[in-house]
């Protein structure tokens, strides 16, 4: 004697519409037992929403796309009844399941369903009824200036852990020094209630330099934001360091930003200079620099704008217009970089003071 499969009104509706289907009895429709393939699945949506809503609450959307997780045995039902019964050309339980669910989320929630670049992505799972959420990142771009020395520009992995996580840093990964990064990514963290902030620097500075005018360009990544209908202003003070020129990006550029540099080096010299001998340096104006180390790619940087003026016996200021990416203490110092500032006077010199007066993108 031939089983028969009892149906929800749903699967009833997917499979039994079909005409090949349509008076086969084997399908005892609307029965009172559970559904054969999906066991009446769809009677917990209304409990999946009210979960699904309680978790959305606290985020901006206007649009969302989900994905589902079932159980392998209800598709492996509902792909055996199509099998027996020769159906085809319909749409499966886990579609089926994702539309329902989809609909009674937008009325619920007022928001839209949309497949590209939805505002919030749900993973639901029912097989233990859980959802998580993963909301569309935030670009911004803007601009920072640096107001006082002795703070980097990077977050450093903790020396003790080497950035697992241990007592020493709280578990964070990271040692406790202020740095531009970690002001930088406090406060959009704030502003959009996000957990993480990833930062593209436009070039870089260290510890002990000054940015001025400008300021350094930077993007900024807001990872997984709740919050992203934030208004966000042009600029914001934060203590010692300033940010200008804010405003959300629909996409992040890719690849690296060529820049311009307007630098300010004070350089102190082994032997005393001369400001004759320091006429020597006019030659550097328009000159390529190039890295004659093997590990480095043999990009040449030009220096655009040079001026240089003597302060004492063994100190001097040399004022830079150049590309950015040179790296500024080794073309003082001797190092691979030809020319080197060494080199060309013939008097050992070293970098005191290296301070960003403009970065032009």
């Amino acid at each position: 004697m031939e089983k028969n499969y009892p149906l929800c009104k749903h699967c009833e509706r997917r499979l039994v519409s079909k005409s090949i289907a349509k008076n086969n009895s084997k399908f005892n429709k609307l029965s009172k037992s559970k559904c054969y393939i999906c066991k009446d699945i769809f009677e917990t949506l209304d409990s999946m929403l009210f979960n699904i809503y309680e978790k959305t609450s606290n985020f901006d959307f206007k649009t969302f796309n989900l994905g589902l997780t079932l159980k392998h045995s209800y598709l492996e039902r509902d792909d055996y009844l199509k099998s027996k019964f020769k159906i085809k050309g319909i749409e499966n339980l886990k579609f089926s399941i994702s539309n329902e669910l989809a609909k009674k989320i937008v009325k619920k929630t007022k928001s839209k369903r949309v497949s590209e670049h939805p505002d919030i992505f749900l993973q639901i799972n029912f097989k233990d009824e859980s959802c998580k959420i993963r909301s569309k990142p935030i670009f911004v771009y803007g601009r920072y200036n640096k107001k006082i020395r002795k703070i980097s520009q990077k977050l450093k992995s903790c020396e003790k852990c080497n950035g697992i996580g241990c007592h020493n840093c709280n578990f964070t990964g990271l040692e406790n020094i202020e740095s531009v990064e970690g002001k930088i990514s406090s406060f959009f963290k704030k502003k959009f209630d996000s957990a993480q902030v990833q930062i593209n620097w436009i070039g870089g500075e260290d510890q002990s330099s000054l940015v001025l005018g400008n300021g350094r360009p930077f993007f900024a990544k807001i990872l997984n934001p709740k919050k992203r209908n934030r208004f966000l202003q042009k600029s914001s003070n934060l203590d010692t360091v300033s940010l200008s020129e804010l405003r959300k990006l629909s996409v992040q550029p890719k690849g690296s930003v060529p820049f311009k540099s307007e630098v300010s080096i004070t350089i102190d010299t082994k032997n005393s200079i001369s400001s004759h001998t320091l006429k020597k340096l006019s030659i550097l104006k328009n000159a390529e620099i190039i890295n004659n180390s093997k590990d480095k790619k043999n990009i040449p940087k030009r220096i655009y704008d040079i001026h240089y003026k003597k302060l004492g016996k063994t100190t001097f200021v040399l004022d830079l217009f150049v590309d950015g990416g040179i790296p500024l203490k080794s073309f003082i110092q001797n190092s691979d970089l030809t020319p080197n500032v060494s080199e060309l006077l013939e008097n050992p010199c070293l970098c005191t003071k290296l301070d960003f007066k403009n970065i032009i993108v």
